[in-house]
């Protein structure tokens, strides 16, 4: 157990386990808002009922190729995904960078949809990152490199 003194004066104690406390969620509304927060924050968190009521249900290959990219960029972290793809737990690992890296971005969404939430993510990198990311540059449900650049 921790024992610090807080604000103010008043003792508090507590533990590490109780600050990382996972965070639950259900849907998969603003799911790359989620695991860039989950990443900067450092909290693990847990989606659960990911279009659990569609014909098609789970994680889109584009999310989970989020998953993968974000992965890349740390170190230690821990992706669960059930079967169906409806439950994900995402424990974040630390965010170190690197350079040298590669991405396949797939072709569902385009690279601009990755890079929008790298741009939150990459200043708080231990290290220089540099990455290549290959797919769509211009696609009409995300913003076109272009734009970004």
């Amino acid at each position: 157990r921790e024992r610090g003194r807080a604000q103010g004066g008043r003792a508090w104690t507590g533990s590490r386990a109780r600050m990382s406390k996972t965070m639950h969620l259900k849907g998969c509304s603003i799911f790359r808002h989620r695991i860039v927060c989950a990443t900067l924050s450092g909290k693990p968190i847990r989606i659960t009922d990911i279009r659990s009521e569609t014909d098609q249900p789970g994680l889109r290959d584009f999310e989970a190729s989020f998953l993968r990219l974000m992965d890349k960029i740390t170190n230690g972290s821990h992706i669960e995904i059930n079967d169906t793809g409806t439950k994900l737990r995402y424990k974040p690992g630390i965010l170190i960078g690197g350079t040298g890296l590669e991405h396949d971005c797939g072709k569902s969404r385009g690279i601009g949809w990755f890079v929008e939430g790298l741009l939150c993510v990459l200043p708080f990198a231990k290290n220089p990152v540099s990455i290549t990311l290959k797919g769509l540059s211009n696609e009409e449900t995300s913003v076109g490199v272009d734009t970004l650049r």
